[in-house]
Parts: C-alpha cells; sequence; structure tokens
C-alpha cells in the first residue's frame, strides 16, 4: 500500500479575505482527496475579520494538525521529515524554507513588476503558483540590483466559481429597499489600490440629476467590526458630500458580515445593470468573477489579472468563423508610477507602477449601459456561460493536485496512533521538565 503525502497549507483559512479563499480553495483541494493526509496552519491576514463559520468548518483538521505539530515538536521532528510538501498562501515576501519541497501561492502584485525584494524568497520555492497571467508576469519582471530575476517555476491555477447556479440562489432582502430601476454594483475595499473614491465622484457626477439611477456598494476599510462599520460609512458619506450635496441618484452603503448565500444573492442580473470597477489593478478580482458568472455585465479597468476571464470565444453570424472577443466594457488607461500614499515598504515601491484609468471613458461607459443594456446583457450572457464551463471546480482542483506530481512521498513518520503518541510525547516533555526543576530545587537547596 502507498504511503499518503503529507500535505502542509500554509494560510489564513479561516478569515474574510481574498487570499483566505485562496487558502480555502487549496485545503478543500487536498482534503476532499484521499490520496493525501493534509494539515493545516492557520496564519491571520493583516485585520481581516475572523469566521466562525470556517473555524468550524475546518475544526477536526485544525485540531489534528495542531496534534501532529506538537507531536513533531515534541519529538525534535524536523518539518521536512514530518511533511512531504508545504503550500504557502501569502505574499511572496513571507515566503519561508519550511519543508525540503515549498510551493509559493500567491496573487503577487497589482503593478507591472514585483519588488526586488521579493526575488530570494521567490527562489526559495520548488514551484509559484499564481492566480493570473497578469501575476505571472509581475513575478517574472522583477529584476534586481545586478539582473537577478526569479527562476522558480511559475504556473496559473485560477479561482473557479464557486456560486450557486443562478435559478437556484436566494434573493437578497436588501434589493426590496431599493428605490431605483438602474442599479449599478461594487463590492471594494478601501484601499488605495482600488481606487473606489474616484470612482464614486465620477459615478455621482455622472448621474447626479437622475433620481432612477443607484449604486450597491458593498465595502470595508480592515474587516467587518463595527468600529470599521461606523469609519466607513463616515469615510464615504463625507467624501460623497464634497463631491456634491445636491445629488438625485443613490448611494446603497453595505457593511458587515454576510453569509456565502448572502453574497451570491447580490450578484442578481434582475436587480443590478453593470458591475463596475475602476481598479488601478487586480491580482484576479473575485467580485468582477461573480459578477461575469452572474450573466452581469462589466464595467472595468482594461488591465491587470481580471483579463484572463472578460473574453470569450464569439462565432461570426455570417462567415460562422470564431475569434476570441472582450465581452466586457473597457476603460482605457495609462501605465504610470504609483503616488506617494500607495506606498507600502515591502510591497509596493517608489518606482512601481500601475494603471490609471480613463475616468471620461468611464462616464460614457456608465451612460452606454445604463441606456442600452439589452446589447451588454447579451455579451454578458455569452462571457457567463463560457466562463463558468471553463473555471470549474473539477478543473482548478486538478492543477492544485498535478503541482503535487513531482513531490516525493519520503515522509517517514508514521500516524496511525498520532493520539496516542502525541500524548505520551507531551507526557514525556513534561515529565523530563518535572526532572529538570527537581534537579534545579536540590541545586538550590545545596548551595
Amino acid at each position: 500500500m502507498t504511503a499518503k503525502k503529507k500535505i502542509l497549507i500554509m494560510g489564513p483559512v479561516c478569515n474574510i479575505s481574498g487570499y483566505a479563499e485562496h487558502a480555502r480553495m487549496f485545503a478543500d483541494a487536498f482534503l476532499e482527496d484521499d490520496n493525501f493526509e493534509t494539515y493545516i496552519i492557520d496564519l491571520q491576514w493583516a485585520n481581516a475579520t475572523r469566521s466562525r463559520v470556517y473555524e468550524k468548518k475546518y475544526e477536526e483538521c485544525l485540531q489534528r494538525s495542531q496534534v501532529y505539530l506538537r507531536y513533531l515538536h515534541s519529538t525534535n521532528t524536523a518539518m521536512g521529515d514530518g511533511f512531504d510538501c508545504c503550500y504557502q498562501v501569502r505574499p511572496p515576501n513571507e515566503f519561508e524554507k519550511v519543508t525540503n519541497y515549498d510551493i509559493g501561492v500567491t496573487a503577487a502584485l497589482e503593478t507591472t513588476a514585483a519588488p526586488a525584494e521579493w526575488i530570494d524568497k521567490c527562489n526559495s520555492m520548488q514551484q509559484i503558483l499564481v492566480v493570473s497571467e497578469h501575476a505571472k508576469k509581475n513575478l517574472k519582471n522583477a529584476v534586481g540590483a545586478n539582473g537577478e530575476k526569479i527562476t522558480t517555476p511559475v504556473s496559473v491555477v485560477p479561482f473557479y466559481n464557486s456560486l450557486p447556479a443562478i435559478e437556484d440562489r436566494e434573493k437578497f432582502v436588501g434589493y426590496e429597499e431599493l428605490t431605483t430601476d438602474t442599479n449599478f454594483l461594487c463590492v471594494s475595499q478601501i484601499a488605495p489600490r482600488k481606487n473606489l473614491y474616484e470612482m464614486l465622484s465620477n459615478f455621482v457626477l455622472e448621474f447626479k440629476d437622475d433620481p432612477n439611477v443607484g449604486l450597491v456598494l458593498k465595502s470595508h476599510i480592515q474587516n467587518n467590526s463595527n468600529i470599521d462599520r461606523n469609519e466607513a460609512m463616515m469615510n464615504i458619506k463625507g467624501f460623497l458630500n464634497s463631491v456634491t450635496k445636491d445629488r438625485k441618484c443613490k448611494v446603497y452603503l453595505l457593511h458587515g458580515n454576510m453569509s456565502e448565500a448572502e453574497i451570491a444573492s447580490l450578484y442578481d442580473k434582475e436587480v443590478i445593470n453593470g458591475y463596475i470597477s475602476t481598479t488601478h489593478g487586480e491580482g484576479f478580482g473575485i467580485p468582477i468573477f461573480n459578477a461575469v458568472c452572474s450573466d452581469i455585465p462589466v464595467i472595468a479597468t482594461a488591465w491587470s489579472g481580471h483579463l484572463d476571464f472578460l473574453s470569450a470565444p464569439v462565432e461570426n453570424e455570417v462567415s460562422k468563423k470564431v475569434k476570441t472577443k472582450n465581452l466586457f466594457l473597457k476603460v482605457p488607461y495609462l501605465i504610470d508610477r504609483v503616488k506617494k500614499h500607495h506606498v507600502m515598504p515591502g510591497l509596493i515601491n517608489r518606482d512601481a507602477k500601475w494603471a490609471y484609468p480613463d475616468m471620461k471613458s468611464f462616464r460614457k461607459n456608465l451612460r452606454t449601459l445604463a441606456n442600452s443594456r439589452r446589447v451588454h446583457a447579451n455579451d454578458a450572457e455569452i462571457l457567463g456561460k463560457h466562463i463558468r464551463s471553463t473555471f470549474t471546480r473539477e478543473s482548478v482542483f486538478q492543477k492544485i493536485k498535478d503541482s503535487n506530481l513531482n513531490v516525493e512521498g519520503d515522509s517517514n513518520v508514521s500516524t496511525e496512533d498520532l493520539d496516542k503518541q502525541a500524548m505520551q510525547a507531551i507526557q514525556h516533555t513534561t515529565v523530563m521538565m518535572n526532572i529538570g526543576n527537581q534537579i534545579n530545587n536540590i541545586s538550590e537547596n545545596n548551595k
């Protein structure tokens, strides 16, 4: 009987964030396959909210992982002997040597090139898995002071469509309170990269005299806490009033914890005319992806990770030739250096560049979609059908497991009686500590 490969996944599996969704995707792929013995080290992602739902979902695996890690520590067993492979779901500046075969899993950076500081970290990995072609280019474009490059193989493993079928979704109760017939949606953190305030100001200025147009904005600053809610609401309302105080269009603000079913219900094509984003750059863009998988037309900056799922093969009605076509309303852009307030040491340096969308074009696309939704709704349906059939759970999970093909399953630690072994090891450690304390006490008494 072939021994199962022991897989360690390090990532924020119990948080609510993009990296958390990324970590859960890898955890689920291996936990559902009996050919692997999967363990998890649950990390915290920045100040993101922790989810009791996910803590409950992974509780058994997390407890077993803690027991196994205590056993390895108490028996002085190296991580490389205890695990065959480690998947590290985190930014590359946090990659570290853990086992004999480490795989970095990352969204990389939303700029044209990753910082030089990442090169050594990336080259300490045996593989790197990224979410998009843009993320792959971002790493490959990194150049050190002496011309150093990232030489570790980089492969793309995207997200998959995890939303229920459109016809099976719940109806979002909050939409019953909308007073507008033409509505747009945006799900975005309040962060410089998202370019949210510039998007809001142009939306309001374009529709300030139209009481029948609204924007549903699900947002936060750091997490879903009440403190964050109050600050986010105050900041957004204050900003909107600074743009124009006599606007007639509506901005509906949402904040706080929502279940997976509630999140899915936001993407309702019967209520939402279009999803909008003027992002400076995305590693992937999960909310945009969710809109595409829901047959909702998209207006977005025509650059970075989300381009991977905004085009589809389309057959010409006359010639019958099939060509890949962009099926979203593109916002042109310029690539330029980040601003001073964008800089984040270790991540975004002063020389980094990303996209600056043309806001006149954005406003034109807003008006076009508001006035002629039917044409773009047809494109959205074509795109949604294609993406749902290609970005599937099965195909993505297979890519994840295929990344393990070159990993040798040579861990020599038996886990058949893990709980008993761990308890014995802990008891042994406790006995040795007690003996050590007794020796110290005898030495003190003899002084």
